[in-house]
């Protein structure tokens, strides 16, 4: 597989860096999912530039969360955790899907 770097330019000359390469995922039902997106930046603010994660599943699509806040429903299921790792000028953005099974125990 070759690797690639993505630059992409936003506005006031911000640049990010995109370490994380695409990737399909497949999981059985009773598995945990974990997504994670790394870049790097050299001025990145969390409140200036928000991350969310959305699923999409056909033509739907959904918002899970706003930053490190999970919405409904996926924050009533318990089941999703979003992570936020800010190591300067590296930057980690998680998503765990604990599977249902693991959370009727």
């Amino acid at each position: 597989m070759s690797s690639a770097v993505v630059w992409l330019c936003c506005r006031e000359g911000w640049q990010l860096q995109m370490l994380t390469r695409g990737q399909m995922l497949i999981v059985k039902a009773d598995e945990t999912a974990k997504l994670e997106c790394e870049f790097i930046s050299e001025t990145f603010g969390l409140f200036d530039n928000p991350v969310v994660w959305r699923k999409t599943q056909r033509l739907e699509q959904s918002q899970i969360n706003m930053m490190g806040n999970l919405m409904d429903p996926f924050a009533s299921t318990r089941r999703f955790r979003a992570t936020y790792q800010p190591y300067s000028p590296r930057y980690v953005f998680g998503l765990t899907i604990e599977s249902k099974h693991a959370t009727s125990v």
